[in-house]
């Protein structure tokens, strides 16, 4: 490499948490959501395909092949964020403009052929990523049918067996246990639904919640005593009263979302705990439970639409990864947040909700 090419190199290299900067900047005042994605979420890619961009027009590597990382750039937007595909032809066209501006403030003049290759670059990763995202939402489509068509076929097809054999039978006892089953699985049906639902209704455009003055504690308390019916389970609630503008029954389903999730995880010997405080701001919802900790490289999984934590489906634990998506978007929704604090004692689920959404 000539003497040329390596200043050149150096100088666009020493620009890239500029331009990052710069582009984070406008990504998470333009774009609806962004504000509510984790940076590294986020960042993605970028950076990586920043350095090879720069390598590709100095001469200093191979030419970097775009479709690998702006493929998978597109299905982690899919998969992990509510962007679409307009958002990631944003988020491109503010890279190009952060990336031109920073560069022209640090003095770098580019010469026509390196301005058409920058801009190649950049069409190129916009054209994979769009490939990438669109393959991640059929992949995600055909995981919602198999759910549908595994998951709510179980429970349906258990609850007909009980109705058959009470149907079958005349003994008292066995009537009554049949019933109870028949009972559970439609329940179990039911709730599946009613997230579906939700899902379907919170997913299907920008939701405009219709808030009201709400007791925090009284959603709180309907959906612990639900539970706690529903499970046998003993709940114990501790909270000090808060009142805010919220929609109170998105936040109860999503209380029972929380408890359910702790019932799967915990023995029945161990209570369930869920507190409400108010903390910096935001009234908060702590449900905790003892069980077997979350790993921390599925601390994000368990937040997305038909994933739950590995291993699952070898413990026998029921469900298909609907509640707590649910629950970060009631969070998101009302400008808040859900965190989990999990160690091999206890695992901890935070619902924040600002007390000012203004």
């Amino acid at each position: 490499m000539s003497a040329q090419h390596s200043v050149r190199l150096t100088q666009l290299l020493s620009a890239k948490d500029e331009v990052l900067a710069a582009w984070l900047a406008a990504v998470r005042k333009e774009i609806p959501y962004a504000c509510s994605i984790s940076l590294p979420a986020l960042v993605n890619t970028l950076p990586a395909f920043y350095e090879h961009l720069v390598l590709t027009m100095t001469g200093a590597g191979e030419p970097f092949d775009h479709a690998r990382i702006a493929a998978e750039h597109g299905g982690q937007r899919a998969r992990v964020t509510r962007f679409n595909a307009g958002s990631i032809v944003h988020e491109f066209q503010l890279l190009r403009s952060a990336i031109v501006d920073t560069w022209d403030r640090a003095g770098i003049v580019l010469d026509l052929d390196e301005v058409g290759r920058l801009n190649h670059a950049i069409d190129v990763a916009l054209r994979e990523s769009l490939t990438g995202f669109s393959l991640a939402q059929v992949q995600i489509r055909e995981q919602f049918f198999c759910a549908l068509t595994h998951d709510l076929r179980t429970p349906l097809a258990a609850a007909t067996a009980a109705v058959t054999l009470i149907h079958k039978t005349d003994d008292p006892v066995r009537i009554q246990q049949m019933a109870q089953i028949a009972m559970r699985q439609h329940a179990r049906l039911a709730t599946m639904i009613c997230d579906l639902l939700d899902m379907m209704v919170f997913n299907a455009g920008p939701a405009v919640l219709d808030v009201t003055h709400t007791a925090l504690l009284e959603p709180v308390s309907e959906a612990v005593a639900s539970v706690a019916f529903s499970s046998g389970r003993d709940i114990r609630l501790d909270g000090e009263p808060i009142s805010g503008q919220w929609q109170a029954e998105a936040i109860r389903r999503a209380v029972e979302n929380l408890l359910n999730n702790a019932v799967k995880y915990s023995t029945r010997e161990t209570p369930i705990d869920v507190a409400v405080h108010a903390k910096d701001g935001a009234a908060v919802i702590a449900v905790s439970n003892a069980g077997p900790p979350i790993p921390e490289d599925q601390t994000e999984a368990i937040f997305q639409l038909f994933r739950r934590a590995r291993g699952d489906g070898e413990r026998g634990i029921a469900g298909w990864g609907i509640g707590l998506p649910y629950v970060r978007t009631v969070a998101e929704q009302h400008g808040g947040s859900i965190t989990v604090d999990s160690t091999p004692a206890r695992t901890t689920f935070l619902l924040a909700l600002p007390l000012d959404r203004i």
